[in-house]
């Protein structure tokens, strides 16, 4: 990953919104882009129950389910990756990318549940709405 990372327009702090009542920072989808085609690396809000190490969580009676694990997303005109937020495990992904919306809708409103197809492999992602059209852009061009 290059020197440069920033939040992406979607992926914001307390303080991001705060700034953004205020007139003060507002962040677009097109700045996102600029700012790629610039060399700055953008780190996207993603979890995933199976991106990197899968946890099985017992939910009881002897069921497991997967855990599902928060961390960033970070596009750079070079390469897409995933970092688990809580192990610093590291997962470069690979195209040809497919991004589609999942069956299943995300319990929060302002986040979207995708699955992704990565090469050969087959993840579900949840990222903020607001970024959805960011790494769709993203993930189009890198799996040419």
């Amino acid at each position: 990953m290059t020197s440069t990372i920033r939040r992406s327009a979607g992926t914001r702090t307390l303080s991001d919104t705060l700034l953004s009542l205020f007139g003060i920072r507002r962040l677009s989808t097109e700045k996102d882009l600029a700012d790629l085609r610039a060399g700055t690396t953008l780190q996207v809000f993603c979890s995933s129950p199976t991106l990197g190490t899968v946890r099985m969580l017992s939910v009881g009676k002897g069921r497991t389910v997967p855990h599902t694990a928060s961390g960033h997303l970070y596009l750079a005109a070079d390469r897409v990756t995933w970092r688990n937020r809580r192990t610093g495990e590291d997962v470069a992904l690979t195209g040809p990318f497919r991004l589609s919306p999942s069956e299943q809708k995300s319990p929060l409103p302002k986040m979207a549940r995708l699955d992704l197809a990565a090469g050969d492999a087959q993840h579900v992602i949840v990222i903020p709405k607001a970024d959805t059209a960011l790494v769709t852009q993203v993930l189009e061009a890198a799996g040419r």
